[in-house]
Order: structure tokens, then sequence, then C-alpha cells
């Protein structure tokens, strides 16, 4: 089924978002497993694994519209040398996930393209539930600071 390659472009730009994210958690709960905070390591390879998952879903409707995977080039990632830069540069993908992905629903919709365009509002709640736990953990770290927040991520 030929689709709308607006719609195709949509995606592919999506598929960065997720390989770049599960790379970049990935590499984060390493980091976090490493320095003693196994809570934070465990939810990071739970996003990682989630963003593998989603990709795999995205290439799976690329190729269901006769398009070609064609991800433009991931985002660099790093690990940050702490926790709260880990959070912010998570914040940072996300934020940036959710906003392509409010264009590319319209896309879609203008596309008439409802399949896809129920997949991505999928992908956008899931992103702004990511979002919101983001935000609550830079406001722990806040409010209770680092340390104590970091004492809190060891069990």
């Amino acid at each position: 089924m030929q689709g709308d390659p607006k719609v195709v472009a949509g995606l592919n730009e999506y598929l960065s978002f997720e390989l770049t994210g599960h790379r970049q958690y990935l590499i984060h709960a390493a980091m976090c497993r490493h320095w003693g905070f196994a809570r934070l390591a465990g939810i990071q390879d739970a996003y990682s694994a989630e963003e593998t998952q989603h990709a795999a879903r995205i290439a799976t409707r690329i190729l269901m519209l006769d398009g070609t995977i064609a991800p433009r080039e991931l985002g660099a990632i790093g690990g940050a040398a702490t926790v709260p830069d880990q959070l912010a540069r998570d914040r940072g993908l996300v934020g940036g996930a959710i906003v392509h992905l409010r264009a590319a629903i319209g896309d879609c919709e203008q596309g008439r393209d409802f399949v896809s365009r129920d997949l991505l509002r999928e992908m956008l709640d899931d992103e702004e539930r990511h979002l919101h736990w983001l935000d609550t953990e830079l406001g722990l770290v806040q409010r209770l600071g680092l340390q104590n927040y970091l004492q809190s991520q060891t069990g």
C-alpha cells in the first residue's frame, strides 16, 4: 500500500528519536548501575527496551506503507556526567520527540492515514508519561537535594 511521503518521512524522523533514545537510555542505565543507583538503572533499562519495541513498530509501519526505513542521523549520545545531567538530557530528547509527534500526527490527519495517526498518538501518550516522570524526578532532586535523592535511588 503506497503511503503519503510526508507521513513516511514523519515516521522515519520519529524512528530516529526512538533509536537515539534506546542507545541513550541503555548507556544511562549502565552508568547508574555502575554508580550503585539500581532503581534508576532499572527504569532506564525499561525505557531502553520500550524504545526498541517502539522502533520495531514504527519500522513495520514504514514498510507497510511501501516506504524505505531511512531514519535521519541519530542524535548524539554520550554518558552525562551526573544523574541530573542524564535526566536533563533525557528530558531534552523526549521534549523534542513530543514536538515532532504533534506535527507528524497532523500530517497523518492531513494525509488521511488514520492508522499511522493512531500509532503516533499512542507513542505521544508514552512520551508525555515519560516527560512527566522526568519532570517529577528533576523536581525531587530540587526539593530533596541531590544527595538525598541519590540515596533514594540505591535500592
